[in-house]
């Protein structure tokens, strides 16, 4: 049964008027860099992001020779944040990229939720021509997003819209414990499967400020890689075509609906 929408109206300013979107689009990257909220336990349980180009340089070689690797255990505030735009004419859209060495999805059993690499991302789509300056945030959560929008009440077919918190443009994203999938707030309601495991997430972790470790995607050792990086459990490299523009949403306008 499909539920009653209501018109959500807002009269709030254009945030966008004072800013030329095509012109200045390395301060646009790093005004909406996001800020990341790791699980207390991350280190002892898991990794924190690292560096990609350096294990694309020791393995594209010979990826079978990438094993079961659970480091870093803190957190190097430099690691790059990789990042790709795309013009559209009249939206932007940026995603930025983190690598892990491993995904281990907590009290796995079966080998589920364990696997070499973990390209996880955080999506980010500017409408400076709809009335409300609308910006729509997509945050990776195991094969879908969670979504949020300034202002609220924007959403996709198939997404509901969840209250997100910002610094600024900077969106903040809470990081499960191993798996890495995002959530908008340590409140939400977390993914699970077989209602036998959940994701965990809290406050109380290192932040990670990604605006100080941005990298554009293109000018990396492993812009042109396509494969898998590691076995075939391994993810798809962000360049694949599975990770084109319309991965999370296609190319159509945002609505002015919530669901009541």
């Amino acid at each position: 049964m499909s539920m009653p929408k209501t018109i959500i109206r807002h009269c709030q300013p254009n945030p966008f008027t004072m800013l030329d979107l095509p012109q200045d689009l390395d301060s646009i990257v790093r005004e909406f860099a996001p800020i990341l909220h790791f699980h207390p336990n991350e280190g002892k349980h898991c990794c924190y992001p690292s560096d990609a180009e350096e294990i694309y340089s020791r393995f594209n070689g010979d990826w079978s020779k990438f094993k079961r690797d659970l480091s870093p255990k803190t957190l190097d505030h430099s690691a790059p944040c990789y990042y790709e735009t795309f013009d559209h004419g009249k939206w932007l859209q940026i995603r930025y990229w983190f690598w892990y060495r491993y995904n281990k999805f907590p009290r796995a059993f079966f080998f589920k939720g364990l696997h070499l690499g973990d390209w996880e991302h955080i999506e980010v789509r500017i409408y400076p021509e709809l009335d409300d300056g609308v910006i729509i945030w997509f945050l990776s959560n195991h094969l879908t997003a969670r979504l949020g929008s300034h202002p609220e009440g924007y959403t996709f077919p198939g997404f509901v819209p969840e209250k997100i918190q910002t610094d600024g443009y900077h969106v903040h994203a809470w990081v499960a414990l191993g798996s890495h999938a995002h959530y908008p707030s340590p409140q939400s309601k977390p993914h699970t499967f077989l209602r036998i495991w959940r994701d965990f997430y809290a406050d109380g972790g290192v932040v990670w400020k990604t605006e100080g470790s941005l990298k554009p995607l293109k000018s990396t050792n492993f812009y042109g890689y396509t494969g898998r990086w590691g076995d075939k459990k391994a993810p798809r490299s962000p360049t694949n075509p599975y990770n084109n523009s319309w991965r999370n949403a296609t190319d159509v306008a945002p609505e002015r609906y919530v669901l009541q």
